[in-house]
């Protein structure tokens, strides 16, 4: 018998991640987060590895290679773990205390020695382990990665999965960030059958390259077109997160929730200010006038101006340079498709600008294009590029753990179990307004949720709306919420102008009908009346689609107001203790649990 091709990716680093990927095919994939339940924990993801192994019943000794995603990595930001022990304070004085007297004072310090406090010994594997790296690094300037840096980063990623899994250094590969994006994006869409096709990939650092685009040849080698590190979209959105008092590399997102809600003559002068930094010469992105640090520049340039104009400015200039950058390579090249990944891919509504451009003709966004997907682009890369395998597109996103039910002897006696005909009772239930909670099969993989740990609800029924904000996830007012939709009643809602599969992971949002503007009120963008959609196919989620085909029966909406399973500021639900205890602790009026249906009395 023929043995298997076992391939472990790994991301470690902000939303540390692994998958498994076998004989081509990615079986498994998780984030750190959702066992640790730190919301985008960069640990080295221990415990995601060991769930992947019993799952799928491997031993360490049949995995066949591990691929790292990037050279560089920094040991530093590992041990102060900026985006899961640093406060919107701490990121702040990092600015103040170390980058403002770096820049500008020249001053050689150690991070470490600033932030002493932030920093931990104790993640895997140990607090004997990380004060031997602490004493390497601590003598001098450690933030910034240099070839010693980047050396002693690949070294500690090698001595810690021989640690934990006994593979020798000989079996472990490291694959660099932007090439990582561009498997992820090629490999994983069914799109890479297609001729006259462009792999984009937009990030805030990315291995010093943080824009490219690049093709895959026929004899399986990746080659760029154009890349270089100059792409200031994701910093200048970063930055300003911070200035603006949220918390950067995770609250960005809600800066392009409230761009719509900017008038362009209160903003005019603002995006003056952010095309001062930036502009597109042919196919690649050029400085203007760089200052000597962004932070401090953008900050002094914007202090004092209102909060919707700075979100507006900032979101607009994101979509004039993309814009002007993929027409320009659509000039070059002729290209008809698109695939494009990145943290810049996580901005919707600029994915919704690309894909209205005239010549773009297929606009595709995998799931989740940030950082936690590129342990699976390294998995991908791996098997196609070095090893030259065929590489299997994307099945499904319902690639992580399964929650089983609550043992009966823990359940209230003020509960009803329903055990027959669920999703005809859940859906009646719908239609009367109530709020339900769908945990079913496997989680989806990703911060959005897609109907296997989502909570639902009518998405015309602004009260509904109103309670799972006050109730469960205490969102920002300016913030929508997303829809699951039936593949065919799709284009009733929703202007949709390229290919309907690339609506699968709400990674792109659409302009919505008149219809859809009333149906999904709920459920859409309460100022433009955009829509962020999942469309549900058969094929992949036939349990969850027929849900919503017989709500739509009764209610002639054939989509749901769909949210993650989780609280406010704490990653998706990935076990019943915490399941239940937001089930019994919030206006949730019923539960699914794979094949049973929970209604409160």
């Amino acid at each position: 018998m023929k043995s298997s091709i076992n391939i472990i990716g790994i991301n470690w680093q902000c939303n540390s991640s692994a998958c498994l990927m076998i004989n081509g095919e990615i079986v498994g994939s998780v984030s750190e987060e959702r066992f640790s339940r730190i919301k985008n924990d960069e640990r080295y993801p221990k415990q995601a590895i060991d769930w992947l192994l019993k799952e799928f019943k491997l031993k360490s000794s049949e995995i066949n290679a591990v691929c790292f995603i990037s050279n560089s990595w920094s040991p530093s930001s590992i041990l102060l773990r900026h985006y899961t022990k640093y406060k919107i304070i701490d990121y702040v004085e990092e600015q103040k205390k170390y980058w403002k007297e770096k820049i500008y004072n020249k001053k050689n310090q150690s991070i470490l020695k600033l932030f002493n406090k932030k920093i931990d010994f104790n993640q895997y594997p140990g607090k004997k382990f990380w004060k031997k790296i602490y004493h390497l690094l601590k003598k001098g300037d450690d933030h910034i990665s240099n070839k010693k840096i980047e050396n002693l980063g690949k070294k500690i990623r090698s001595d810690v999965i021989f640690k934990h899994l006994k593979i020798n250094k000989s079996k472990v590969y490291f694959i660099d960030h932007p090439s990582g994006h561009a498997a992820w994006a090629y490999f994983s869409s069914a799109l890479k059958n297609k001729k006259k096709y462009l792999i984009l990939t937009l990030d805030a650092f990315g291995d010093y390259k943080n824009y490219t685009v690049s093709r895959f040849t026929n004899d399986n080698k990746i080659k760029f077109l154009s890349k270089g590190a100059n792409s200031i979209i994701a910093r200048l959105y970063r930055y300003t997160t911070l200035i603006l008092g949220f918390k950067p590399d995770e609250h960005e997102y809600k800066l392009m929730g409230m761009a719509p809600y900017a008038k362009e003559k209160y903003y005019k002068e603002l995006l003056e200010i952010f095309k001062s930094f930036q502009t597109v010469k042919g196919i690649k992105f050029k400085n203007k006038k760089m200052p000597k640090d962004l932070y401090f520049d953008i900050k002094n340039k914007i202090d004092g101006s209102r909060f919707d104009s700075v979100c507006g400015a900032l979101q607009k200039l994101t979509e004039i340079l993309s814009e002007k950058w993929v027409i320009n390579l659509n000039k070059k090249f002729n290209a008809k498709y698109f695939m494009l990944a990145g943290g810049v891919a996580m901005n919707v509504k600029n994915n919704l600008n690309l894909t209205n451009l005239k010549k773009s003709n297929d606009f595709f966004v995998p799931l989740s294009p940030d950082d936690s997907s590129l342990s699976m682009g390294a998995a991908y890369y791996y098997n196609s590029i070095i090893l030259k395998k065929k590489s299997k597109p994307l099945k499904n996103a319902y690639l992580g753990p399964k929650i089983n039910f609550i043992p009966k002897t823990k359940l209230k006696n003020n509960w009803i179990i329903k055990k027959k005909n669920i999703n005809e009772i859940a859906s009646t239930l719908l239609t009367k307004g109530k709020i339900l909670g769908r945990v079913c099969g496997r989680a989806e993989f990703g911060a959005r949720a897609l109907g296997n740990r989502s909570i639902i609800a009518d998405p015309s029924n602004l009260e509904a709306l109103k309670k799972i904000n006050d109730t469960i996830k205490n969102r920002d007012f300016w913030m929508p919420f997303a829809a699951s939709v039936l593949e065919n009643k799709a284009k009733k809602y929703f202007k949709i102008k390229d290919n309907i599969d690339n609506y699968s992971f709400m990674t792109k949002c659409v302009e919505t009908t008149s219809i859809g503007q009333k149906l999904f009120r709920a459920a859409i963008h309460p100022f433009d009346k955009t829509c962020r959609p999942q469309i549900v196919l058969k094929s992949t989620n036939p349990n969850y689609e027929d849900l919503i085909k017989r709500f739509g029966n009764k209610s002639n909406v054939y989509g749901l107001l769909n949210t993650s399973f989780n609280l406010h500021g704490y990653p998706i639900i990935n076990d019943n203790k915490e399941m239940m205890y937001i089930f019994e602790n919030s206006n949730l009026d019923a539960l699914i649990i794979n094949d049973e249906l929970l209604i409160k009395k």
